[in-house]
């Protein structure tokens, strides 16, 4: 029976939930499988339709099952057993598929009927490598990590966190290999459903730069534009816009933790506002607290004020957070307390800033203008700013 669901898991929200604003028409698709080792039990296919999540359910008999919905374009779906243990995203289409599984190895699936899902499997077939480096190197990071808390030599953990470094480097080296590819599928397929959809990763995720995630955009086939990937795309191209350095940073309305009303236009032409994206359960976040409060403690009396914006979905996760660091001194918003599962709170930041990665922090100037961006936590990023911020309050 097709049922939809508020809860549906947040990693195909961010994928595949942005909805197309203007009208299409649904077009039915039917998805025939076998499972080589399951004569029964249930199936559950998980995608989204006209802004409503879906899972729709199946039941396998003789080692066989069938789906039939509707979609408007091609659409992520993720296709997993009852208990969700085992699970393969795919691409539906609306026509005719078939897919094969293995009861225990749903990832090794083979899928016909859809084009896009073709093009994923060979888009797949080139980044595998890399994935299993990745996941080499993160055995060896671990492993790492856990000798360094339990080394008490100074000099052999000066050793391993060097190791540790290079480690890291290695890894973001062959990640960017991964961003390649897809660039590469991006650059050569203008056509491509599949092109809207790795461009709208590297272009959120910051893989490529604003620039050149407009200028292919304006490139892509009208039908890719205007589908609910193109959508969104145009929407995440407007929220980096308004947090460029030089841009005015937009006004919002927020509830803070106080339960008192905080906008940004309150402190416009009085103030300087310091937004700290963070979240309870970021380390980076944290170990960030103690130089902001170094910065508040100095610079507070002369004209700054810092407003935490949590990305935390527990509020009581969120309040003891701001215990723990003692830091009520200053404002705290949480915009994300119902992800994924309704309405979001203190939408006006959610709706107009771009925020993917935490922590991150905008240094907005009396005027409203961004003077400062940085995401992620560094000593050099500290310094950075301590450099901006002395020369806006002590020159």
């Amino acid at each position: 029976m097709k049922t939809s669901s508020s809860t549906f898991l947040a990693i195909l929200i961010l994928i595949s939930s942005c909805t197309s604003h203007s009208i299409k028409s649904s077009n039915e698709f039917t998805l025939q499988g076998e499972i080589d080792g399951q004569d029964s039990g249930i199936i559950v296919l998980s995608y989204h339709h006209d802004k409503i999540s879906i899972h729709d359910t199946s039941k396998i008999e003789n080692g066989k099952f069938i789906f039939t919905g509707k979609i408007s374009e091609p659409t992520q779906a993720i296709l997993s057993d009852k208990n969700d243990f085992n699970r393969v995203f795919i691409f539906l289409e609306a026509r005719n598929m078939k897919i094969s599984l293995s009861k225990d190895k749903y990832e090794k699936c083979k899928m016909t009927g859809s084009k896009t899902q073709n093009e994923s499997d060979s888009v797949n077939k080139m980044e595998k490598p890399f994935y299993e480096r990745i996941l080499a190197l993160r055995d060896q990071k671990n492993k790492i990590t856990d000798s360094i808390k339990n080394t008490k030599d100074g000099s052999v953990k000066i050793l391993l966190e060097k190791k540790a470094a290079e480690i890291d480097k290695l890894w973001s080296q062959t990640e960017k290999k991964i961003d390649s590819i897809r660039l590469k599928f991006v650059l050569d397929n203008p056509k491509s459903f599949l092109t809207v959809v790795y461009l709208r990763m590297l272009g959120s995720n910051e893989k490529i730069s604003l620039d050149s995630t407009k200028s292919i955009f304006n490139g892509l086939d009208n039908s890719l534009k205007e589908s609910s990937y193109g959508n969104n795309i145009i929407e995440v191209i407007r929220k980096k816009e308004n947090i460029l350095v030089g841009a005015q940073a937009p006004d919002f309305k927020a509830t803070d933790l106080n339960q008192q009303t905080l906008t940004l236009s309150q402190f416009k032409g009085e103030r300087f506002v310091l937004l700290d994206f963070w979240a309870s359960w970021c380390v980076p976040c944290r170990e960030s607290i103690p130089h902001l409060k170094t910065i508040y403690k100095k610079y507070y009396s002369k004209g700054l004020d810092i407003i935490a914006v949590s990305t935390d979905e527990s509020r009581k996760a969120w309040i003891e957070a701001v215990k723990q660091n003692s830091t009520g001194m200053w404002y705290h918003i949480l915009i994300a307390e119902k992800w994924p599962n309704g309405p979001i709170t203190n939408d006006d930041i959610f709706q107009n800033y771009y925020n993917t990665a935490i922590p991150e922090q905008i240094l907005i100037d009396k005027s409203g203008k961004i003077i400062y961006r940085h995401v992620g936590y560094s000593k050099e990023s500290e310094e950075s700013l301590d450099g901006l911020l002395s020369k806006v309050f002590e020159n």
